[in-house]
């Protein structure tokens, strides 16, 4: 979910199952969402692909979450994606914040529009000036 949508750590954190829409099992969507009235710019409507629904109904069936989708801290979550890593032969490890980085340059490198990508990543536009050129650089080949 984290490597298609590109959301931050504190954003997977407030995830609830209000959250995900799946009325379309084929296109399933998330709902990025935000206390803080100040920032309502940054929610957001985001794709999650149609793999995500049945593993998203089997996580449900197996950790039965109350309120928030993952019940645990941030803290769990990243050891989880550490070991997912490790399982998968990963030796740099992974982070969330690789994650996105790497959301976001697989999405630059598909042709995404530059505004829609900054939409997509909850950035503004001051912040987008600065991140933009970064992304291009990532996207370019290996010498």
């Amino acid at each position: 979910m984290i490597l298609q949508t590109g959301i931050k750590k504190g954003e997977c954190m407030e995830i609830k199952q209000e959250h995900i829409d799946l009325s379309n099992p084929q296109a399933p969507v998330l709902y990025v969402r935000y206390v803080d009235p100040r920032r309502t710019l940054k929610e957001r409507k985001l794709a999650l692909g149609p793999i995500f629904t049945s593993v998203y109904r089997q996580y449900l069936r197996e950790y039965q979450p109350k309120e928030y989708l993952f019940e645990c801290t941030a803290r769990n979550l990243e050891y989880v994606l550490e070991d997912l890593a490790t399982a998968a032969g990963v030796e740099s490890g992974a982070s969330f914040e690789q994650l996105r980085w790497t959301c976001a340059v697989r999405d630059y490198r598909n042709g995404m529009p530059a505004e829609q990508l900054r939409q997509k990543l909850g950035l503004s536009h001051i912040t987008w000036r600065e991140t933009l050129p970064k992304i291009q650089k990532l996207a370019r080949p290996a010498l």
